[in-house]
């Protein structure tokens, strides 16, 4: 992943254009030197410039979405936090990716809502989808299934070549990923790798993607952890409270950059619930691993084109490198304790030139959300932790309903 990254620089799954156009355009199937060019380009996008650039629309979903909660919870309530976390994150996305308002919670029938909820790579159906072109690619090209439903790619790619043609035609710019995506066609527009629109649009789709689900699950376990460990819960709402009762979204990169408990929480729970259970990588040489057994002569080699996995939820929960590894403590990731973590044993955003490269937006995305929730609203409940063995990301077989309390702060 780092050291030996140029024998497997590529990702394991691979799906071409010539099978779905849409897809096999976005950054994690892109290989060589276009995917150099493409994440080079879109890099400016997750800068911690441009984040703390977009955290006042990430605070103005946040704050849409208590202003519908301050009605609906007045008491204790059961609530799927899912529903609640997905709102919130489709319209993050909606606004920082498409530059489109939207409040998911009031009107959940919008059309971005809907179309994301169809696209998320989250079913069997999906997984057999991946499985299928990592091993039958000729009869999935036959057969011309799509990742993403040619409708539903049509609609994406519509709505966001609306908003690039209003972008170059004169509007505002605004500190969002289609603004750094125009900037960056501008940039490219004389030299050998000119990004087409439908290049443009692939990553928006990806945007979509690789954010919805894994954004929001973030969210689930973290109110997950927070209703199973009540003393850390507290802990985290009394750091919160010492937050100014009125919270200017021009600051609320800031407000939560200087959270401490908060990013504690968050890696740990990152720790206990990878956004995805394993990283991939297929060699692109010929790679020597070295002996298979101690002292033996008999050596382990991948040829060009071996598929690689990483183990990252076994890693995170190994007793090897972690003490009562299945048990929530934030303390771990202290200024005191986090230098005493194994490099590479903690990588819930993969590491190397492939890693995520949404992992900043992502979280503070997160921290918006919970430093807004967790000051009015405890949660608890949530025993259950068996998971779907169907789901293609990690998640609860029973849900994430959760007993939701307002608190007596007078925030």
């Amino acid at each position: 992943m780092v050291a030996d990254f140029a024998a497997f620089s590529d990702r394991g799954v691979h799906i071409d254009q010539d099978c779905d156009p849409l897809f096999g355009r976005n950054l994690i199937m892109l290989r060589g030197s276009r995917w150099r060019t493409m994440r080079a380009a879109l890099t400016p996008a997750f800068s911690a410039s441009r984040c703390r650039s977009m955290a006042p629309l990430m605070a103005v979903c946040a704050r849409n979405l208590h202003i519908h909660l301050r009605e609906r919870v007045r008491q204790d309530t059961e609530l799927d936090v899912d529903e609640i976390s997905t709102a919130y994150v489709n319209d993050v996305i909606a606004s920082c990716a498409f530059g489109f308002a939207t409040d998911s919670l009031q009107d959940p029938h919008n059309c971005i809502f809907r179309l994301a909820k169809r696209a998320v790579v989250q079913d069997t159906t999906q997984i057999m989808k991946f499985f299928g072109y990592e091993n039958m690619k000729t009869i999935m090209q036959l057969l011309k299934v799509k990742i993403i439903k040619s409708s539903d790619a049509e609609q994406f790619g519509e709505l966001f070549k609306s908003a690039l043609r209003a972008r170059r035609g004169g509007a505002t710019p605004r500190p969002d990923f289609i603004q750094t995506l125009v900037d960056a066609a501008g940039k490219t527009a004389s030299g050998a790798e000119n990004f087409a629109d439908d290049d443009l649009v692939a990553q928006a789709v990806l945007f979509y993607i690789a954010g919805y689900d894994t954004t929001a699950n973030l969210i689930n376990y973290f109110l997950y952890e927070m209703a199973t460990n009540p003393t850390t819960q507290e802990k985290l709402q009394s750091e919160l409270d010492q937050l100014p009762g009125s919270q200017e979204d021009k600051e609320a990169y800031d407000n939560v950059q200087g959270l401490e408990y908060l990013d504690m929480c968050v890696c740990e729970v990152l720790r206990l619930w990878p956004l995805v259970g394993a990283a991939d990588r297929r060699s692109v040489a010929r790679y020597d691993f070295g002996p298979s057994q101690p002292d033996g002569n008999t050596h382990f080699v991948a040829e060009a084109g071996v598929h690689i996995w990483l183990p990252v939820y076994s890693l995170h929960r190994d007793a090897r490198y972690w003490v009562d590894p299945h048990q929530c403590d934030p303390e771990r990731f202290s200024s005191t304790n986090k230098h005493k973590i194994l490099p590479y044993t903690y990588m819930p955003f993969g590491t190397g030139p492939r890693h995520c490269i949404g992992s900043r937006f992502a979280t503070t995305a997160a921290k918006v959300f919970l430093s807004q929730f967790l000051r009015h609203y405890s949660v608890s409940g949530g025993s259950s932790r068996k998971l779907d063995p169907r789901a293609f990301i990690l998640r609860p077989k029973d849900g994430f309903t959760l007993t939701v309390t307002p608190r007596n702060n007078n925030i």
